[in-house]
């Protein structure tokens, strides 16, 4: 329930008051204060809901206007200025905190009293912290056996390295050989390699001329030599048996 007062200069609720004072846009000492005090005991009288804090707020301001009112219909009494100056301060502060808890009530209605802490990002540095056993020795004895693991990587035989012939360019090989002497032992061209690799792809070599029609492979009884010869050659064997 909101208290008003009804005066000749104001009509109002009390915060308005407080509010016209405190801008100075209206003298409290020309009101007429008995007739704010008697309708302000009167709304007392009248309210059964009041709350504590709100009773306790308006009796500070009633006991402040009774105060106004003495002085005016006592004249000689002895008040010091600064006791009327006094009432326009609490008066003001009055409003402050009425409007501060009209804002925590609010906030509280609106469950925005309570903020979340902003996330910290925490930046850690990278520290190496080696256990207190690790020595310079023992460091040392680490490095060495990491550089022996490498030595056969490092230490590869030559015959690694070396490129290895691949099955297009031993074609070429055994064509040009075969191009000068029409027929050979398949023992030869084995001698020609440098290692396991160059046998297969030798042979391998042979089966793709052999499919292509280009050579062919003749081995007369089971443990002879492998001969190798030119299409043509074959044809002209061939041809000589039959007549």
């Amino acid at each position: 329930m909101v208290y008003k007062i009804k005066l000749e200069q104001f009509e109002g609720p009390l915060d308005l008051l407080l509010q016209l004072i405190e801008q100075e846009e209206m003298d409290i000492t020309k009101i007429s204060l008995a007739r704010v005090t008697d309708q302000y005991l009167g709304f007392l009288n009248s309210s059964y809901d009041i709350r504590p804090e709100e009773l306790a707020d308006f009796l500070v301001v009633a006991a402040k206007l009774l105060l106004i009112k003495s002085k005016i219909l006592l004249p000689d009494l002895d008040i010091d200025e600064e006791e009327t100056t006094d009432l326009e301060h609490q008066l003001k502060m009055y409003k402050e905190f009425h409007e501060a808890s009209k804002m925590l009530n609010k906030m509280i209605l609106k469950k925005k009293f309570l903020y979340p802490r902003e996330k910290m990002v925490v930046k850690v540095d990278r520290v190496f912290n080696p256990p207190k056993s690790l020595t310079t020795d023992k460091l040392k004895i680490l490095f060495l056996e990491v550089l022996r693991s490498l030595e056969p990587w490092v230490n590869l035989p030559r015959e690694v390295m070396v490129k290895t012939i691949s099955i297009k360019e031993r074609i070429a090989n055994i064509q040009e050989m075969i191009g000068r002497q029409a027929v050979l032992r398949f023992n030869d061209l084995l001698k020609t390699t440098k290692n396991k690799t160059e046998v297969i792809v030798t042979f391998l070599a042979v089966l793709e001329l052999v499919k292509q029609h280009t050579v062919a492979v003749v081995q007369d009884n089971i443990f002879d030599d492998i001969v190798v010869k030119k299409v043509s050659e074959v044809s002209n064997v061939i041809i000589n048996e039959k007549l």
